[in-house]
């Protein structure tokens, strides 16, 4: 089954995130991170993770399922497989 996944940096939704299957928003995140042997919490590069949106016939909007998610792949890449898993019958090879 073809996922329609929408990637989008831009803050007026150039990217259509909001219509895809999954859909990507870059927004704010923070992780922990020790700085002069304290653990603080930093802002680094981020999404708002969309599912369920629809064009076309019927279409409507996605709905958030996850704010601020650091857009590292070490954070991003589980949540990814976790959803195409439990939401679209993925399987891992």
């Amino acid at each position: 089954m073809p996922v329609r996944i929408h990637w989008t940096g831009c803050p007026n939704s150039c990217g259509q995130a909001q219509v895809a299957d999954i859909g990507l928003m870059g927004g704010p995140a923070r992780v922990e991170k020790e700085i002069d042997g304290k653990v603080k919490k930093v802002a680094v590069e981020g999404v708002n993770i969309f599912l369920g949106g629809k064009v076309g016939e019927d279409p409507f909007l996605g709905e958030v399922y996850k704010k601020g998610v650091p857009a590292d792949y070490k954070y991003l890449i589980p949540i990814m497989k976790d959803i195409l898993k439990e939401k679209f019958g993925a399987m891992e090879k």
